[in-house]
């Protein structure tokens, strides 16, 4: 198994999509390098395609709760619309070389980009909640499709010497989404409405597209064809739309007592047995299973998965519940995590600097435990609290949340060079998407399932609770409010109780997940780069981070 990765790591040439870049060009390319003015434009247009794929995960986070009532749905129906489009931007990930191999890089990305245009003016003009998930998910499968044919595409047409220039360009294109994207996001729905997002999406992705075909035109790489493992796909996709599904109607189908519920879970785990029976026989899979024979890959694999659930899980629960329970307007919610968006990016370029200096699972314990103790913190959040107090914290844990992912991609890829390296970030990528997609509708269950006991235990478990709720009633109605008024008054205010305590309660679940992940670092073997090339090694593990 080992020799078989280190024969491909010997030969030399590093890989992205099946293509060589370690010489500056795709191998059979041998066209002449882009002049300054269509290289600039293809920067741009790449960087902006980047942008756009990116800025609809995190301006649109804010928008959930207003899209779900626009589209006659409870806010629990709302949480699919972002599960859904980042399992199927995780699925575009190993379909998109395959893509590039048969169609070309050009026209699979320009399809990409149309097809994200188009699903974008479905979302921005239906109002069939159904119609509106089944967009959702063709836009996040195009934009899956688009990152790692992008990345391609950048490095392509880079000198070897300049390369770290794109990888930067690159890191750039990506952390303004995540940082400004909420606080845009809040924007957008405060003075436009939330299908403001998508009507901007379209002309943005059909230029990039057309700048792409303008730039590129007869630039075509050398088509390497790989055959389509049809099974693989059909599996890996059972696999994937079973279990979100299942947690997904969890929420609605009174939770894991639903026998729909059990079938879809049932359903997606003997799906996951097969592709892994499958792709473990095949040549060139779709998913390669044997690298889980490396104890570190196996190892960052579980806990890029694990950490990108309670990551993204506790950022949907904060930006719902702070808009839906504590009444934050969208716009102050964005704000409220504008300092944890930037801090983590600038601790994420200074952690890719220390890890060839010190140990990355020190760096990754630390950066775990930190994050657990930011979790315990935000446990004691209660309504009172003012914007100030929360706002310092954020950035406390945006230090951390910068050192969670680059340390277990670098563990995950220990010991890979070349087209093994790239290989496997491509998988690690599909799992880091996949616990990000899993880890929304699983806070939101978990979340619903602390309110629904907190709301009993606060109105009717104790005699004590309810005189008090009496007593209270009874002042408001002599303050000459109605007895329903008062009624509502007070249930609205128990609701908003019990709410803040499930939030608690989950981000304190949330600290011991972490603290358990900084104990599967120990687990790990020591990390070597093997990759000699410092970019191409920057870029398999960008393509792991969100």
């Amino acid at each position: 198994m080992h020799g078989a990765y280190n024969a491909r790591i010997l030969s030399g040439g590093a890989v992205v999509g099946g293509n060589d870049i370690r010489d500056g060009r795709v191998s059979g390319d041998a066209r002449a390098p882009l002049d300054p003015f269509r290289f600039m434009v293809l920067n741009l247009t790449l960087g902006v395609g980047h942008f756009l794929v990116l800025f609809n995960t995190g301006a649109y986070l804010p928008m959930i709760p207003y899209a779900a009532g626009a589209l006659g749905r409870a806010i629990s129906y709302g949480d699919w619309t972002q599960a859904n489009f980042f399992i199927a931007m995780a699925a575009g990930f190993p379909i998109a070389p395959r893509f590039a191999g048969r169609f070309g890089e050009v026209h699979t990305l320009v399809g990409a980009f149309v097809v994200f245009a188009l699903a974008s003016a479905v979302c921005a003009s239906t109002h069939d909640f159904w119609v509106f998930l089944l967009a959702r998910g063709a836009q996040g499968f195009a934009g899956g499709v688009t990152v790692p044919v992008s990345l391609r595409g950048l490095l392509r047409h880079y000198r070897p010497d300049r390369r770290n220039l794109g990888l930067v360009l690159w890191g750039v294109a990506a952390l303004m989404p995540f940082t400004l994207g909420p606080t845009l996001g809040g924007i957008l729905i405060e003075e436009l409405g939330f299908r403001a997002l998508f009507i901007l999406n379209v002309p943005i992705a059909l230029a990039v597209a057309a700048l792409s075909t303008v730039v590129l035109f007869h630039r075509e790489s050398g088509l390497q064809s790989q055959p389509m493992d049809w099974r693989g796909l059909i599996l890996l996709l059972g696999t994937l739309a079973c279990g979100l599904w299942a947690v997904d109607l969890a929420e609605v189908r009174d939770f894991w007592r639903s026998p729909i519920v059990e079938t879809l879970g049932l359903a997606s785990l003997v799906a996951l047995g097969l592709l892994v029976a499958w792709e473990r026989g095949r040549k060139e899979p779709l998913v390669d299973v044997r690298l889980f024979a490396r104890w570190n890959f196996t190892v960052g694999a579980l806990g890029l998965f694990l950490t990108g659930l309670l990551f993204q899980g506790l950022m949907a629960i904060f930006v719902i519940q702070y808009e839906v329970a504590m009444g934050y307007g969208p716009l102050w919610v964005g704000l409220l995590i504008l300092p944890m968006a930037i801090f983590s990016k600038l601790a994420s370029i200074l952690t890719h600097r220390w890890m060839t200096r010190i140990d990355p699972r020190l760096i990754g314990m630390f950066a775990l435990v930190g994050m657990g103790a930011s979790c315990a913190f935000a446990a004691s959040y209660d309504r009172n609290a003012s914007f100030d107090a929360l706002l310092w914290p954020q950035v406390v844990a945006g230090i951390f949340v910068g050192g969670l992912f680059p340390p277990f991609a670098a563990i995950g890829l220990s010991g890979l060079a070349g087209s093994a390296e790239l290989k496997a970030s491509g998988v690690l990528n599909l799992l880091r998407v996949s616990g990000q997609a899993f880890g929304i509708p699983v806070f939101a269950t978990l979340w619903e399932v602390r309110d629904i006991v907190h709301r009993h235990f606060v109105v009717e478990a104790d005699a004590a609770a309810r005189a008090h709720i009496s007593q209270l009633q009874a002042a408001l109605a002599a303050h000459g409010l109605r007895p329903s008024v008062a009624h509502a008054i007070l249930a609205r205010s128990l609701g908003r109780a019990a709410g803040e305590l499930a939030m608690g309660e989950v981000f304190y679940i949330a600290m011991w997940g972490f603290f358990a992940l900084a104990g599967l670092c120990l687990l790990a073997r020591p990390v070597i780069f093997a990759e000699s090339d410092k970019s191409v090694r920057l870029a398999a593990q960008e393509l792991v981070e969100p």
